[in-house]
């Protein structure tokens, strides 16, 4: 199943560049621990003058929405406490799929 997840930061917990973020970026592309998530898109959400992170929004193929929150609590970022609220749905992909 296709997931979204929306994600809010913690104020100030990251900054563009820094070593939790460039951490969180190479678990995304590496995950040898949750073989059966797959993400498709991933970046960060921004303040609304876009000097700052504010959360991240992701999208994943995975086998439940639960495989998707654990593989979220598993990042550098779910570790790092680094977020205050994640909400995880089921997602249809209608435009710009692969292969499609």
């Amino acid at each position: 199943m296709y997931c979204v997840a929306f994600v809010t930061h913690k104020p100030g917990r990251v900054q563009a560049g820094s070593e939790l973020q460039n951490a969180y970026m190479e678990f995304l592309r590496n995950h040898p621990e949750h073989p059966d998530v797959v993400v498709h898109h991933a970046g960060p959400t921004l303040s609304d003058d876009s000097a700052a992170i504010v959360g991240l929004v992701l999208i994943a193929e995975a086998p439940s929405l639960e495989a998707t929150r654990a593989f979220l609590a598993d990042s550098p970022y779910g570790k790092g406490d680094v977020f205050a609220d994640v909400q995880v749905r089921p997602w249809e992909w209608r435009t710009g799929r692969p292969g499609s």
